[in-house]
């Protein structure tokens, strides 16, 4: 019976999980200023193609921005967003306190 509970805890912690990155669209890129994040697509599996897309909206946003590195690989990544400073930019660019659906 043990066994049995251990066995069906670790499926849910699993299932979870892969619900998780299914959804994550929301992306936090390595030397970029704390508290951006780039959010590309909805509703959709998180592809290479979708941060690729993050990183070219970036790119935009950061532009004069005068660190010679920024805009790198995927450090963090959710659904959602949430930024007091209007800091969550969608895929045309446009800020956001909130964005969901992602």
């Amino acid at each position: 019976m043990k066994l049995i509970r251990c066995l069906a805890l670790s499926l849910a912690l699993v299932l979870v999980g892969l619900s998780g990155v299914a959804a994550a669209k929301c992306y936090r890129l390595h030397y970029t200023p704390a508290g951006y994040y780039f959010c590309y697509g909805r509703n959709g599996s998180d592809s290479w193609e979708d941060r690729q897309q993050a990183r070219r909206i970036c790119a935009e946003i950061l532009a004069d921005w005068p660190s010679r590195k920024k805009c790198g690989a995927v450090s963090s990544h959710a659904s959602f967003c949430h930024s007091n400073s209007g800091r969550c930019y969608d895929e045309n660019g446009n800020a956001h306190r909130d964005l969901k659906g992602y």
